[in-house]
């Protein structure tokens, strides 16, 4: 799950707005916040990542943790895939495990078809890791790495 998802869930647990928590915070706006939540690519403000893993009063590397499956790398990974025809498989926030093909993926979630049975639509928020997470197997840039021909 990426650090967004992470932060988005936390959020709705306290029914707080970013509003709210940037003024705890004594930010000036709540742009980082809400700019924190919805990035597809990993946070790159360590402060910012500090403070909120205060305000959450949870442990920093938690926040380390999920900053470092970002929604993009995921994205790769069930688009990798499907190119290849390969199977995936996805670890759950409850910790279930869901293996199979995946035939579309959108913003909000990932059509898989395990081995035997329908298809499934998982959604993305309840992803939290799957196998390479962080093997970074893409570039600078946050671009898929291109395999040479």
């Amino acid at each position: 799950m990426s650090l967004g998802d992470h932060l988005r869930y936390l959020r709705a647990m306290r029914d707080v707005s970013t509003t709210e928590i940037a003024e705890e915070l004594g930010l000036e706006s709540s742009t980082p916040v809400n700019m924190a939540e919805v990035r597809y690519r990993p946070v790159e403000d360590e402060t910012l990542i500090t403070q909120l893993a205060d305000y959450y009063d949870r442990p920093l590397e938690e926040f380390h943790w999920h900053n470092a499956r970002a929604r993009k790398y995921l994205t790769f990974y069930v688009e990798r895939a499907m190119q290849q025809g390969e199977p995936i498989s996805l670890t759950l926030r409850g910790g279930t495990v869901l293996e199979g093909r995946p035939e579309w993926w959108d913003l909000v979630a990932i059509g898989l078809r395990p081995e035997e049975g329908e298809l499934l639509v998982v959604q993305r928020h309840a992803v939290v890791d799957w196998p390479g997470a962080t093997d970074h197997w893409w570039d600078e840039e946050g671009e898929p790495e291109r395999e040479e021909a």
